[in-house]
C-alpha cells in the first residue's frame, strides 16, 4: 500500500519542510528543552486509520501535523513557565532515565477525543489523534497542557496487576533448574478458540496494539547460559504483562556491589517500541554477567512461578531451556 498523491504532497508541505509550523515548533521546543526532540509519524498507518473520516487526504495529513504542532506549543509553554519548575525537573529526569532525547509517538485514539500521556514503553510521550473530522486542533491546546501536567502524577503500570509473590532475594540468587521435557496439555473444555470459517479482511481488522489486547495471550520463556553470563528472554503477545513483570523485577533486583558504579545485578531490558507491528513492547530480557566469578544468578524457576502463580498463565509445553504458556481469560480493567 502506498500513500495517495495528495497525502504525499501534504506531508512534504506540512511536515517535512523546515519552514512549516510543525518543524518550527519542534525546533523551538528543542531550544527551550536543551535536548533533541524526535517525532516521525507513521503516515501510512495514520492515513489508513483515519481515511474513512477524511475525503481529502491532504487535509487529513495537515490536521495531524497541526495536532503535533499544537502539542509542541503546549509543552514549550509549560517548560517556559517558572511555576512548573518541579514538573520540568520530573520530565527531564524521566527522559534522561530512558533515553537522551524527547520522543513523541503519534497514534490514533480509540474515540473522538485527542489525548496525550507519558509511556515508559514508548520511551516518551504518546499523542493520540481523534477518530474524527477535526479542522481546528488549536482548540485542544489547553487540554494538552492539562494532561501533560498530570502525566507524571501516578504510576499507571503499578495499578495494572496485583503482585503478591516472590521477594527480591528469592529471584536474584536461585540458580536455574533443568527440567525434563513435558508433554503438551490436552485442550481444556471451554477454552477452545472460536471457529473461524472465513479468512478475515485485513482492511477491517483492528490494529495489532488493539487486537493483541484480546485473549488468548501467548508467552514464551527461553534461557541460555555461558561460563560468565546468564540470560532469560520472555516474549509475550500481551505488552502489559511484560511491562508489569519488568517493573516488579526492577523493584526487587539487587545492586552489584562489586562494581564502582553500583549497577543492578541483573540487567532488565524491555524491547521498547521496536516491534515492527506497533506493539509497545514484545520482549523482556534479563541478563546477568559475572566477569569475576559466579556472584549473582538469575532464576528461571522464579520467573516461571510469577508467570503461573501471579499472572495466571497455563503451561502448554516445557523442556530444559524453554517454556510456552497461554492465558485464555483476558485481564480485567481496573
Amino acid at each position: 500500500m502506498s500513500l495517495p498523491l495528495k497525502a504525499k504532497v501534504s506531508i512534504r508541505d506540512n511536515w517535512e519542510k523546515p519552514e512549516c509550523r510543525a518543524q518550527e515548533s519542534m525546533k523551538k521546543l528543542k531550544d527551550v528543552l536543551g535536548l533533541e526532540v524526535y517525532c516521525e509519524p507513521q503516515w501510512l498507518i495514520l492515513v489508513s486509520e483515519l481515511e474513512s473520516f477524511w475525503e481529502d487526504k491532504g487535509e487529513l495529513v495537515s490536521s495531524v501535523a497541526s495536532f503535533i504542532h499544537v502539542w509542541f506549543e503546549a509543552l514549550t509553554e509549560l517548560l517556559d513557565d517558572e511555576a512548573h519548575e518541579v514538573w520540568t525537573d520530573t520530565l527531564l529526569t524521566n527522559v534522561r532515565e530512558l533515553t537522551s532525547r524527547l520522543n513523541l509517538t503519534v497514534e490514533v485514539s480509540e474515540n473522538q477525543r485527542p489525548s496525550t500521556k507519558w509511556s515508559n514503553a514508548q520511551l516518551g510521550f504518546i499523542l493520540y489523534i481523534p477518530k474524527d473530522l477535526t479542522h481546528q486542533p488549536a482548540q485542544y491546546f489547553g487540554l494538552f497542557k492539562e494532561q501533560l501536567l498530570e502525566c507524571f502524577e501516578e504510576n499507571r503500570l503499578s495499578k495494572t496487576l496485583p503482585i503478591h509473590s516472590t521477594t527480591g532475594d528469592e529471584w536474584a540468587d536461585v540458580g536455574a533448574e533443568d527440567r525434563e521435557e513435558e508433554p503438551v496439555k490436552p485442550p481444556q473444555p471451554g477454552n477452545k478458540a472460536p471457529a473461524v470459517d472465513y479468512l478475515p479482511d485485513p482492511n477491517t481488522m483492528p490494529k495489532p496494539s488493539a487486537l493483541f489486547q484480546q485473549a488468548p495471550y501467548h508467552l514464551f520463556v527461553y534461557t541460555s547460559a555461558s561460563n560468565r553470563s546468564q540470560k532469560i528472554e520472555i516474549e509475550c503477545s500481551h505488552s502489559q504483562t511484560l511491562e508489569v513483570l519488568a517493573e516488579y523485577l526492577k523493584r526487587w533486583t539487587k545492586t552489584n556491589v562489586n562494581r564502582v558504579d553500583k549497577p543492578s545485578a541483573v540487567e532488565i531490558t524491555l524491547n521498547h517500541a521496536a516491534s515492527g507491528f506497533g506493539l509497545e513492547c514484545d520482549k523482556l530480557t534479563l541478563h546477568c554477567e559475572n566477569r569475576y566469578g559466579p556472584i549473582y544468578n538469575i532464576s528461571a524457576a522464579a520467573i516461571l512461578n510469577l508467570v503461573e502463580g501471579v499472572f495466571g498463565y497455563e503451561r502448554v509445553y516445557g523442556d530444559s531451556t524453554s517454556w510456552h504458556y497461554r492465558r485464555d481469560t483476558p485481564f480485567k480493567k481496573r
